[in-house]
């Protein structure tokens, strides 16, 4: 039997019948009304103002765009970008006449997957397309909803993608619709097709401090300033860990700020802390974009936990990672900054944790990594940074007493410095990561580390002045050289910490240290740590107006150095005779010794010192009537230490130039010289001397 249709083409259901006396057609139920869907949740409460972010989401719907606008909004987890994305689809709503769309594609990945279609078909549905016409394949779906939305005005928000392959195939076909997408990713591929990328940073102080009066009001924060402010610190102003402190203290009324920030300072603890009901939620975000990480740069993140300053170089990334496990590091930090785990710092290759993100990468190193490997990654930086220092130290202090051996690092890290100036900042930029890296390896016994590297940085604590930085760092060293035994080394720490007490006037102490100093100097053998450390107590000495102890010392310390045959140290001594004189009033004794250690020092190639001697002996010139010669003397050290990057002494070298433009009855002169000098005091930190000048001078 053959059954045949004719008519062309059927749709819906055929009904075979022999005869048909009587046919009743029937509409059925009208289909639902179709309604204008509205789908976005309502923004939470507390939300606190993000000016400058809402006003590039405005910028959004500016112009005639000939394609849906679309933004993609990024940054660490936790940080608001849900929030803030419902905050401006609400306040936006009256705009998209024909409804907002939404989609939470993170809840769905945890529900068994996200499948694209079926986001598709809820699109679909709530614009009024029958389940039976909804195609059953993506592309057709797609299809269909570009189709449907042609014309319309509609908000899309697809929360939490992880791919830009989730978004592509749920962009509607209207130009007068928007989509915004958030993202822990920086979803590189949407901004190549043209999404502008809008960034979300943690709060700020008062932003953070905002959000906690809102949730425990203004009276409680009125109370406690300082512990609001510390609590929005300790939760690095991430809106999350902010907003579960918070929580803690709505729900016990009796408990003080102080008391819940007491209970965050504890570092190791923090993330446990930052829970609700036994809930470690802080971490939960954290943890869910960790194991989101293909496998190097996990094992990257998580020994970046291990660093223990705010921030870190490429260099130190690499020295961490370098241990055969294979990886372009660079590549594998590109990952970390897509996934909003790093942030980079400047304009170089510099990079940064987020605080609370630092705990959980450290927890995540002390759960995964072995002890024996934790240990040897930070090796592998502590000898990173230490051929870094040395040659840092070389460039800026030249051919100076050095007790550390540094010729095989130098050899492999070859000149990284292009002048001293360069030198000196690249440990100005890293004394907070050396500094904590000293601690770290003094706790762990690295002795030969921590007092090398106190030595090495002898040329920014003396040359910056960051004198709690310079007392800590050489006490670690002091104590890493007694456990070593090393005599000299131990002269060496002592010296350096009694300098650092000397320039902040406690004599007493200067002295003690350096009694101890020459005592092992002496025992050590080592003669060339004599001589320096009979400078230093000459230089107690002189300071405490004893010139001819001071004279002695200085003299004792020459004939040392004469007999080693140390012309640096000959000239070093001939200037510190001449800074006696200077303070005797024999300012032709002073000249004349300064004179004979500019020489030496010019022959030994030691540009630093000739610029300090540069202002003592222009001060001993003009003493002696003799402007002309001082202010050529004070030209070249102004213009040394400024190549040099030494703003102190550079400050003083201006000071005296402007003074001797003074006397000699040029005004504007001395006025622009006293500006450059207020320049480099503020440069050097030493504000209350540039505010000093500018009272002093009417500026």
């Amino acid at each position: 039997m053959r059954n045949e249709l004719s008519g062309g083409q059927v749709s819906g259901g055929v009904v075979q019948a022999r005869d048909i006396a009587r046919l009743t057609i029937g509409a059925g139920a009208p289909p639902p009304p179709v309604r204008v869907p509205r789908q976005v949740p309502a923004p939470p409460r507390g939300f606190v103002n993000r000016t400058a972010e809402l006003a590039a989401l405005d910028a959004l719907l500016a112009g005639e765009p000939d394609t849906p606008p679309v933004a993609v909004i990024s940054g660490i987890g936790g940080v608001g970008k849900s929030a803030f994305t419902r905050r401006w689809a609400y306040q936006v709503s009256d705009r998209f006449g024909d409804g907002q769309l939404y989609a939470d594609l993170g809840a769905l990945r945890h529900r068994g997957g996200t499948e694209v279609s079926d986001v598709l078909g809820g699109f679909l549905r709530a614009l009024g397309v029958h389940e039976e016409w909804i195609p059953a394949e993506l592309p057709e779906r797609a299809s269909m909803f570009r189709s449907k939305t042609a014309g319309l005005r509609l908000l899309l928000l697809i929360d939490d993608a992880e791919h830009a392959a989730e978004v592509t195939p749920l962009l509607p076909a209207s130009r007068g619709s928007a989509v915004v997408v958030t993202s822990h990713r920086r979803l590189g591929e949407l901004l190549l097709s043209g999404a502008v990328p809008i960034r979300m940073a943690p709060l700020s102080a008062d932003e953070g401090t905002r959000l906690l009066a809102g949730m425990l009001g203004e009276d409680r924060l009125r109370a406690a300033p300082a512990a609001a402010a510390e609590l929005v610190r300790l939760c690095g102003g991430l809106p999350i860990a902010l907003r579960v402190a918070g929580a803690r203290l709505v729900q016990r009324p009796a408990w003080t700020i102080e008391r819940v920030v007491g209970e965050l300072t504890d570092a190791a603890r923090r993330l446990d802390r930052l829970a609700v009901e036994g809930k470690p939620v802080v971490e939960t975000v954290f943890e869910a974009a960790y194991h989101g990480l293909p496998p190097g740069a996990a094992r990257l993140y998580r020994r970046l936990g291990l660093l223990p300053g705010p921030d870190f170089p490429l260099g130190a990334a690499i020295a961490i990672d370098d241990d055969g496990g294979g990886g372009d590091v660079t590549a594998l930090l590109d990952v970390l900054l897509d996934a909003n785990l790093l942030d980079e710092v400047g304009d170089g290759d510099r990079y940064r944790f987020h605080d609370l993100v630092r705990l959980h990468a450290a927890r995540c190193a002390e759960r995964e990594e072995p002890a024996a490997g934790r240990d040897a990654a930070l090796e592998r930086v502590a000898e990173w940074y230490l051929g870094r220092m040395a040659a840092a130290d070389l460039a800026v202090m030249g051919t100076r007493l050095r007790l550390a051996d540094h010729g095989r690092r130098l050899a492999l890290g070859g000149t990284p410095f292009g002048s001293p100036g360069d030198a000196l900042d690249w440990l100005e930029t890293e004394r907070a990561n050396i500094l904590a890296l000293l601690r770290g390896a003094a706790a762990r016994g690295w002795d030969e580390f921590v007092w090398q590297a106190a030595e090495a940085m002898w040329a920014l604590y003396y040359q910056r002045k960051h004198y709690a930085d310079w007392l800590e760092a050489n006490r670690l060293g002091v104590a890493a050289a007694l456990r070593c035994g090393d005599l000299a080394a131990q002269a060496r720490m002592r010296n350096q910490v009694a300098r650092a007490l000397l320039e902040l006037g406690e004599y007493g102490g200067a002295h003690e240290e350096l009694v101890l100093a020459r005592a092992a100097a002496r025992e050590s053998g080592n003669r060339r740590m004599e001589a320096a450390v009979l400078e230093s107590l000459g230089r107690v000495d002189l300071e405490r107006g004893d010139l001819d102890a001071a004279s002695a010392a200085f003299r004792e310390a020459l004939r040392v150095n004469e007999d080693i045959g140390n012309p640096r140290g000959v000239g070093l001594q001939t200037y510190h005779l001449g800074l006696a004189h200077s303070r005797g009033g024999r300012h032709g004794e002073a000249a004349a010794a300064f004179e004979r250690a500019m020489t030496v020092l010019t022959e030994v190639g030691d540009e630093l010192l000739q610029g300090k001697i540069g202002i003592k002996l222009g001060a001993a010139y003009r003493s002696l009537g003799r402007p002309a010669d001082a202010a050529r003397a004070a030209g070249r050290a102004a213009q040394i230490m400024r190549d040099r990057r030494v703003p102190a002494e550079e400050a003083r070298a201006w000071e005296l130039l402007a003074v001797l433009a003074g006397e000699s009855g040029d005004r504007d002169t001395a006025r622009t010289r006293v500006r450059q000098a207020i320049t480099a005091w503020l440069a050097a930190g030493n504000t209350d001397r540039a505010a000093g000048l500018r009272e002093e001078h009417d500026l």
